[in-house]
C-alpha cells in the first residue's frame, strides 16, 4: 500500500462510488497482481470499454485517497498491487454503508479491536479513517482508549507511522483480550441463543455476529461440542458450573479450539504451570483436552491444560463429595450481596438498593469471589492503598459488612485484596449518587405535555448531565405548591409561563443561546442552596407487589402501544406548499369520516395556534394533539413530493401524532416516546424520510417495548425509568 495520506479531511469513502465504480473495483480486486485489459473489464460489465475509461479517474482518485496501490500499465491493462490482505480490506471497505460509518463511539472501537486482534500485519491507520468516516485525532482517541483496556491483559498498541498499526503480546495475552472483549460487547444469552438457533428465525442474526472479527471464532458446531464436554464432565466428575462460568468457558474452549486449528499455541510459564498442575481442576482439564484432541485431531500441550485449568478454577467448580463446597452450593450469593449492600448503605446514608446495575455485577464477582477463597486461590489487587486513601469510608464500611459473613461464607479470612476488589464496585456507585445528590431536579413543560415537552427533555438530557428531570408535564396542569412539594428547582418550559415558580422559556431543541438561559438559572440556584439547606422530598416506600389500578394501567398502555403500531404508516402526499394545507391533508389520515376529518383538522390547527409546532433542525412539523375522533393512539409520517418553506425554514415532512381525548394519561406517555424517538435515535427519522416504514415500525417498536418492560419495573418498585 502506498504511503498513509496525513489529509484526512477529503477523504472518499465507498458511498461516494456509483454502484459501476464499485463493481470495476472489486474485479480489480479479485485479479489483485494480475493486469486486466479494459476490454475485459467492459466485458464483465457489459458495457463499452470507453465507459470504463471514463470511470478511471474517479476510482483512481478514491484508492489513492485510501492509500491503494492502483496501476494504468498501457497495452497491457489495469492492475491493483497489494497483499491478500490489503484486498479483504478493500472488499471490506466496499460493503461499508451508511449503517457501519454512522455507528457509535462504543460500536465503532470494537469493531477497531477486533480487526487489530485477529490481524498479524499493521493495519493503515487510512483503513480506519475511510471505514469510520472520522479525523486522525478521533481515531488516535480511540485508540487510545483501547490501549488503556488492552493493558489490563499485556496487550500493547504499535503505531508506526508509514507503516500501520499493530497489536504486541503473547498469545496467552491475545486469548484473554479475544475473550473477554466478546464476554463484555456481547451478552452471554444472548450469543447461545444465536448458536443454537439453527434453522430457527434467528439464524440471519447468527450470521451477522459470526461476520464480525470480534465474534468470527465461535462456530455453532464447535460451541454444541464445547456444551457436550461442560455437561459430560458434570455428570462424570460430580462438579458444577456457574452461570456465569459456564458461559466464560464455552467462550475461552471455543476460542483455544479455533487458535490451536490455525497453529496459535500457548506458552506457560513452568512455575506457573506446576501450580495449576497441583489444583483439582486440572485432572477434569486433561479430561477436556483429550477429548478436544480426540475430536479435532489435535495434539494438546500441557501448557494447554493449564489455561484450561486456569479457567476451570475461576469458574467455580467443586466436588459434591467434599463438605465445604456442598455448603457453598448452598449459599444464596445475592441474598449475601443484599445483606453486605444493607450494611454499607447504613454506614454511608447512601442509597446503594437502587443501584441494580453495581448488585448484579457485584453478585457476579463474589461468585468467583467465593469459589477463589474456598480453593484458597489468591488474587492481587494493586489499587488497594488507591481506594483506602481516596475512599476510606467506603473500604471502611465495605471491611466491616465483609466481617459480618465470613463466618456464613464458610471462610476463615477475606483478604484485604479482595475487600478491595468489593471495594471498588461500591466506590464507583458511590461517585454516582453523590452526583446525582447535587442535581437539579427540572420539570419540563409544553402546551399539551406530549410532543414538544419530550423533544426537550430527550436533548436536555443528552445535553445537561447536572439536572434531574423528574417530572414532563402539560402548561395547563402547573401547580407552583406541588411543583415544590414534589422537589422541583426549576421549570423548562417551550412556552412562555406566567407562575410564581423559577421558569425558563426554550426551544424544544435548545440552541446555543437557550443553553446559556438554562446554565444561568441553574447557577443561581446553586447559589441559593449553599444559603440554605431544602429538606429532601419524601419518597415513599416502593410498592413491591403491583395493585390493580397498577394492573389496569398496565393493560392500558400495552393496548395503546399495540394500537399505536398498528397503525404506523408513511403517507405520501403531493400539492401541499403551505402549513395549512398539511394540517388539513393530515387530518384525513386517520377519518373514518367527514366529520371526523374536520374535527381532527381543528385538533390540529388549535395546537398550531397555541405554539408552531415546525422543527427547524429536523425540517419536520411534529403535528399532535388529543382530539375525539380517534378511539386510541395514532402514528404517521407525511412525506412531500417536494419540500415547501416557512419563516423557520424549508418543511420536508412531518410526524403525526393523534391521542384520544381521555382523562387517562397513557395514551400520551405513548405518544410521547416517538416524539422522544426522533432525538435518540437518528436512524428512525432516517428511516422515514426514505420511505422504509418497516424499518421505522421495527424502531418505533424497540423503543415502545423498552419502555413497557421500563414501566413495569418502575411499578414494582424495583428501579426507574
Amino acid at each position: 500500500m502506498s504511503a498513509e495520506c496525513s489529509n484526512t479531511s477529503n477523504k472518499t469513502s465507498s458511498r461516494t462510488l456509483t454502484s459501476r465504480q464499485r463493481e470495476i473495483v472489486r474485479i480489480l480486486a479479485r485479479t489483485a497482481g494480475n493486469p486486466i485489459p479494459v476490454g475485459a473489464v467492459s466485458e464483465k460489465l457489459n458495457v463499452s470499454s470507453r465507459t470504463v475509461l471514463r470511470e478511471l479517474p474517479v476510482i483512481e482518485r478514491w484508492l489513492d485517497e485510501n492509500d491503494f496501490t492502483f496501476i494504468r500499465k498501457p497495452g497491457v491493462g489495469l492492475s491493483l498491487e497489494e497483499g491478500p490482505e490489503a484486498v479483504r480490506l478493500l472488499e471490506e471497505l466496499l460493503e461499508i454503508g451508511p449503517s457501519r460509518t454512522d455507528c457509535s463511539q462504543k460500536e465503532r472501537r470494537r469493531q477497531i479491536l477486533g480487526e487489530l486482534l485477529f490481524v498479524r500485519e499493521p493495519v493503515k491507520s487510512s483503513v480506519f479513517l475511510s471505514r469510520f468516516q472520522i479525523s486522525e485525532g478521533t481515531l488516535a482517541r480511540d485508540l487510545d482508549a483501547l490501549e488503556e483496556w488492552l493493558s489490563s491483559y499485556q496487550v500493547h498498541i504499535l503505531r508506526r507511522p508509514g507503516v500501520g498499526i499493530l497489536l504486541d503480546g503473547t498469545e496467552t495475552a491475545y486469548r484473554q483480550a479475544i475473550a473477554n472483549a466478546a464476554l463484555e460487547f456481547m451478552d452471554g444469552g444472548e450469543i447461545l441463543r444465536m448458536l443454537r438457533s439453527g434453522a430457527d428465525e434467528d439464524v440471519s442474526a447468527s450470521s451477522r455476529l459470526r461476520k464480525d472479527r470480534l465474534f468470527s471464532f465461535i462456530d455453532p458446531q464447535i460451541v454444541a461440542f464445547v456444551e457436550q464436554i461442560l455437561a459430560d464432565t458434570e455428570k462424570e466428575l460430580g462438579i458444577k458450573y456457574t452461570d456465569s462460568g459456564y458461559m466464560a468457558l464455552i467462550v475461552h474452549l471455543s476460542l483455544s479450539i479455533e487458535r490451536l486449528r490455525s497453529e496459535e499455541k500457548i506458552e506457560m510459564d513452568p512455575d506457573e504451570l506446576g501450580r495449576l498442575s497441583e489444583l483439582p481442576e486440572y485432572a477434569v482439564a486433561e479430561q477436556i483436552a483429550q477429548k478436544i484432541g480426540a475430536r479435532f485431531e489435535l495434539s494438546i500441550p500441557a501448557d494447554e491444560v493449564g489455561f484450561i485449568t486456569m479457567h476451570l478454577s475461576s469458574a467455580r467448580i467443586w466436588p459434591q463429595t467434599r463438605r465445604t463446597r456442598t455448603q457453598l452450593q448452598s449459599v444464596n450469593t445475592r441474598q449475601v450481596v443484599m445483606s453486605i449492600v444493607d450494611r454499607v448503605e447504613q454506614e454511608l446514608d447512601l442509597p446503594f438498593h437502587t443501584c441494580s446495575r453495581m448488585i448484579e455485577e457485584l453478585t457476579s464477582h463474589m461468585d468467583s469471589m467465593i469459589s477463589r477463597l474456598s480453593m484458597n486461590i489468591q488474587l492481587d489487587n494493586s489499587q488497594g492503598d488507591a481506594i483506602r486513601q481516596k475512599y476510606p469510608d467506603v473500604y471502611a464500611a465495605v471491611e466491616h459488612a465483609c466481617e459480618l459473613f465470613r463466618e456464613k461464607l464458610y471462610i476463615e479470612d477475606i483478604s484485604p485484596s479482595e475487600i478491595t476488589f468489593v471495594a471498588m464496585h461500591f466506590a464507583a456507585a458511590a461517585e454516582t449518587l453523590r452526583v446525582e445528590q447535587k442535581r437539579i431536579a427540572v420539570a419540563v413543560v409544553c402546551p399539551s405535555g406530549m410532543g414538544a415537552s419530550r423533544m426537550l427533555a430527550a436533548n436536555l438530557i443528552r445535553s445537561l448531565h447536572q439536572i434531574e428531570i423528574r417530572q414532563i408535564m402539560s402548561a395547563f396542569s402547573l401547580e407552583p405548591q406541588k411543583l415544590r412539594d414534589d422537589g422541583i428547582d426549576l421549570v423548562i418550559s417551550t412556552v412562555p409561563l406566567e407562575i410564581d415558580f423559577p421558569s425558563v422559556c426554550v426551544s424544544p431543541i435548545p440552541q446555543t443561546q437557550d443553553v446559556m438561559v438554562i446554565t444561568r438559572a441553574l447557577e443561581g440556584i446553586r447559589s441559593r442552596r449553599t444559603a440554605e439547606v431544602r429538606p429532601k422530598p419524601k419518597t415513599p416506600a416502593p410498592e413491591l407487589n403491583l395493585t390493580f389500578d397498577d394492573v389496569c394501567s398496565l393493560t392500558r398502555t400495552g393496548e395503546e402501544i399495540a394500537q399505536l403500531l398498528h397503525s404506523f404508516q408513511i403517507r405520501e402526499l403531493s400539492g401541499i406548499r403551505q402549513t395549512e394545507t398539511l394540517l388539513g391533508q393530515a387530518a384525513g389520515v386517520f377519518a373514518d369520516s367527514i366529520l371526523s376529518r374536520q374535527v381532527i383538522s381543528q385538533d390540529l390547527a388549535r395546537r398550531e395556534g397555541i405554539k408552531n409546532t415546525f422543527i427547524a433542525e429536523l425540517n419536520l412539523h411534529l403535528l399532535h394533539c388529543r382530539t375525539s375522533a380517534v378511539s386510541h393512539c395514532r402514528c404517521a409520517y407525511i412525506k412531500l413530493d417536494a419540500p415547501f418553506c416557512v419563516p423557520e425554514g424549508t418543511v420536508k415532512g412531518a410526524i403525526l401524532l393523534l391521542a384520544p381525548c381521555t382523562d387517562e394519561n397513557e395514551c400520551v406517555e405513548v405518544i410521547s416516546r416517538i416524539s422522544m424517538l426522533l432525538v435518540e435515535d437518528r436512524r428512525f427519522l432516517q428511516a422515514l424520510q426514505s420511505g422504509d416504514v418497516n424499518e421505522g415500525r421495527a424502531l418505533a417498536e424497540k423503543a415502545l417495548v423498552k419502555y413497557f418492560q421500563n414501566l413495569i419495573i418502575k411499578r414494582k418498585g424495583d428501579g426507574t425509568l
